[in-house]
């Protein structure tokens, strides 16, 4: 899909995640008319050396990049606590944006960042990439097919708790929540990297539970549960790489997805299958008796596609950026695809042409499942009942550290401007 008008936009924030995605992305986005056209940061050597390799020119303030306006849109990666004022001062300035890869620190930047957007009338979009991973796109079309019943119940382990994996219930189940609770437990490890920046000596467990109102009350009033666990989403010490394991639990069968292989290690270390009970296994033992594998297809690397042949037909999904060997030039993998595909919408909303998959509604009850974990935590892994309907405890502690940690009102919007986070 290409648009019919092209968009020019500059990438605010030129750190670790820009260079190591977003520079990948943008021969594949040009291609459909989404142009770099500026780059900006504080950190002068960052945006220059970032900028020459993309032939674009470097802004070292957002305000003087605001004043230049060379671009349409925006996309923010910054560190997170950013986020609000950034976002906040573009909608005040009538700039499209994207915020990559969360919201921000609280519910009450969220609101402030949604009314800013909507006031102004920009369009503000919450990049979120895990629910269109590929491996996660086939397993919600295959429960669509309804081959193994209503999915009631998904388990998780070692893939990523929090804001991308709630996304991802989010739009499987295409709900809601009611509820959340979630349990804790930290130890201390050997010191370790993970990255030159992050120094780790302890290691945390978390196990986030939510419940979904029932998909058809009148046949099944049982709610639908998640179950989501990790120790450490990174794979460092010997711990299980990601995607993990990941357990789709229909009435009559299970969809699986689990990593093979290493951290890091390829996409085709991933591994998926259908679970299928015949009717006959139904009425002897109820063990699965017939296995539909998930069939990885790669070519020069990238993903090609992803298919399973069921008793219904074939499901199947493709790399929307795929680009056969010979054409290469602006191939980009599984994950990136996912970023390219976000990216590619958000341009195409701006033009009316699509409308975001992952809408301001849906960013916003991800960032209170977030804030219900932690309120959670609070009380000894209480239930709390979703959506919110008073301030909670936990935000005013994240808004106090925020404070504490830099030294300014976290909805100060000119004052956060001003201030340069630290970074590896």
């Amino acid at each position: 899909m290409k648009l019919r008008q092209p968009l020019d936009i500059a990438l605010i924030g030129t750190g670790f995640r820009s260079r190591t995605v977003y520079r990948l992305l943008f021969a594949a986005l040009h291609a459909r008319n989404v142009r770099l056209v500026a780059v900006c940061d504080p950190v002068k050597e960052s945006a220059d050396s970032f900028a020459a390799s993309m032939g674009v020119p470097a802004f070292y303030s957002i305000r003087d990049l605001v004043r230049a306006r060379p671009m349409e849109a925006a996309i923010v990666c910054t560190p997170s606590e950013l986020f609000h004022s950034i976002s906040c001062y573009l909608s005040q300035n009538g700039i499209h944006h994207l915020v990559e890869a969360s919201f921000c620190a609280s519910l009450s930047q969220a609101r402030n960042m949604i009314d800013t957007a909507r006031e102004r009338k920009t369009v503000l979009a919450v990049g979120e990439q895990f629910f269109r991973l590929a491996y996660e796109r086939l397993a919600k079309s295959i429960a669509d097919t309804g081959v193994i019943g209503p999915v009631n119940r998904i388990l998780s382990t070692f893939s990523h708790t929090g804001t991308h994996n709630n996304a991802c219930w989010v739009k499987f189940f295409d709900a809601y929540p009611d509820s959340a609770q979630t349990v804790a437990h930290t130890m201390p490890v050997a010191p370790h990297r993970s990255l030159a920046h992050r120094l780790h000596t302890d290691e945390a467990f978390h196990a986030n539970f939510f419940t979904f109102p029932g998909n058809a009350p009148e046949q099944h009033p049982m709610e639908r549960f998640v179950a989501d666990m990790t120790s450490n989403a990174k794979a460092v010490l010997g711990r299980h790489s990601r995607p993990g394991y990941v357990q789709y639990e229909g009435t009559r069968g299970t969809i699986t997805v689990r990593s093979a292989g290493v951290w890091n290690g390829p996409y085709h270390q991933s591994e998926g299958e259908v679970r299928y009970c015949t009717d006959q296994a139904l009425q002897t033992n109820g063990i699965a008796d017939v296995i539909y594998p998930i069939i990885f297809s790669q070519e020069n690397e990238f993903l090609r596609k992803l298919h399973i042949d069921l008793p219904g037909g074939r499901v199947e999904y493709i790399n929307p950026f795929y680009r056969p060997v010979e054409e290469a030039a602006d191939a980009i993998d599984y994950y990136h695809a996912a970023t390219a595909e976000l990216i590619l919408e958000f341009a195409q909303t701006i033009r009316g042409e699509a409308t975001l998959e992952y809408s301001l509604d849906d960013a916003y009850m991800v960032q209170m499942m977030n804030a219900a974990a932690r309120e959670s935590l609070l009380h000894n892994g209480a239930k709390v009942a979703l959506p919110l309907e008073v301030e909670l405890e936990s935000e005013a502690q994240i808004h106090a550290a925020l404070r504490a940690r830099t030294g300014i009102d976290p909805l100060d919007v000119e004052g956060m401007l001003d201030y340069t986070a630290p970074r590896g």
